[in-house]
C-alpha cells in the first residue's frame, strides 16, 4: 500500500505550485536516515526491514529511504543520494475524521479505489502529502515529494495504455484483479477465462469497462519476452474469448526480478494502470533469442 501512495503523489505533482511539508522536522528529499535517528533514535519498529518503523504514543510511522540515484528504465524515483529520506507512512492510533484533517479552502485531489467503495484518496500534490479514508475517517497519511523537488525526479510512470493530451479522467487507485508468475500457458489461460468473465460480466452493466494485460519480463527473460506474451494472452481472449479486441490492452511494463503478469479492470473514463518495473534494462539478462510459440518459457 505505501509503495501504491507514493506512486500516487509522484503522478500528482507536476502541475502543482512549489511548497513543503515536513514531519516532526524531517522532510522527504531533504532529511537523511542520520538526521531522523538525531531527530528520533533508532528505529524501535521492523528495525532490519526496508521501511523501519517508530512508535509514539499517537501515531505509528514507518520511513523510507532511497536506495541511490537514478538507473535507466526505472521512473517514480528521485536523484538524491543513498538513505535520503523518500516517504514518511503514518498510521494514527486514533482515526481522525477527514473534515479534522482537511485544510478548509485547500483543493484536494480525490482518488477512488473501484473495488472498494467508500475508500478514497485525498491528495495535496503542492505538499506531497496523502491521506486514505472510508467513511470519513482517515487510516494513514503520507508525506511525500512535494511539488517544489520535481526536479528530481528519474522520469514519470507510464500508462498501460496511451492517454491523449488533455484528456479529462477520473483518478483511481488499481489493484490487480489477479497476478500470477512464469506458469504454464494452460494454466495461464485458466486464470485469463476467470478474467474475461469477469470482464463480460461488467460490459453488461455498463460497456465503458476495459481489460488491462501487463506482462513484466523476468530479470532473465528472452529478447521480447513481456510484449510477446502480452500479445499472446491478448490474441487468446479475442479469438478464443471472443473478447472485443478494443476492450484490451496489452502492455509491456519492462522488468522486475521474476516474471510477473497483471489483469487489471478499468472503465475507459479512468486512468489505466501504471507500469512499474523494478530492475533497470542495463541490469536485465536477456537471451537474443525471441521466443516462438505462447506456451515456451524459461
Amino acid at each position: 500500500m505505501k509503495s501504491y501512495l507514493l506512486c500516487i503523489s509522484i503522478l500528482l505533482w507536476a502541475t502543482a505550485p512549489a511548497s513543503a511539508r515536513t514531519w516532526r522536522g524531517i522532510e522527504p528529499l531533504h532529511s537523511t536516515r542520520a538526521d531522523v535517528e538525531r531527530l528520533l533514535g533508532p528505529p524501535n519498529v521492523d528495525k532490519a526491514s526496508h521501511w523501519p518503523g517508530y512508535d509514539f504514543p499517537e501515531e505509528r510511522a514507518y520511513i523510507t529511504y532511497s536506495s541511490g540515484g537514478c538507473e535507466e528504465g526505472l521512473p517514480g524515483r528521485w536523484n538524491v543520494p543513498k538513505d535520503t529520506v523518500i516517504e514518511i507512512y503514518l498510521i494514527p492510533r486514533r482515526s481522525p475524521q477527514v473534515s479534522e484533517m482537511l485544510i478548509s479552502g485547500k483543493e484536494y485531489r480525490r482518488i477512488e479505489t473501484v473495488h472498494t467503495p467508500g475508500n478514497y484518496y485525498y491528495v495535496d500534490a503542492e505538499e506531497g502529502v496523502t491521506f486514505s479514508a472510508s467513511n470519513d475517517v482517515v487510516h494513514t497519511i503520507s508525506y511525500g515529494p512535494s511539488s517544489k523537488d520535481k526536479q528530481l525526479s528519474c522520469g514519470e510512470y507510464k500508462y498501460a495504455a496511451p492517454v491523449a493530451p488533455g484528456a479529462t479522467l477520473k483518478s483511481i487507485e488499481h489493484y490487480p484483479f489477479d497476478e500470477f508468475g512464469n506458469i504454464r500457458y494452460d494454466d495461464a489461460t485458466a486464470r485469463l477465462d476467470n478474467f474475461v468473465i469477469q470482464l463480460f460480466h461488467l460490459k453488461e452493466e455498463n460497456a465503458k469497462w476495459r481489460g488491462y494485460i501487463v506482462v513484466y519480463a523476468g530479470n532473465r527473460s528472452h529478447l521480447g519476452e513481456a510484449q510477446f506474451k502480452a500479445g499472446c494472452y491478448k490474441n487468446y481472449l479475442v479469438r478464443v474469448r471472443k473478447m472485443d479486441p478494443a476492450s484490451l490492452f496489452a502492455a509491456d511494463g519492462g522488468f522486475r526480478e521474476e516474471m510477473q503478469v497483471q489483469l487489471y479492470l478499468v472503465p475507459s473514463d479512468y486512468y489505466p494502470p501504471i507500469l512499474m518495473p523494478t530492475v533497470s534494462p542495463k541490469k536485465a539478462i536477456v537471451i537474443r533469442r525471441r521466443l516462438k510459440s505462447c506456451a515456451e518459457h524459461l
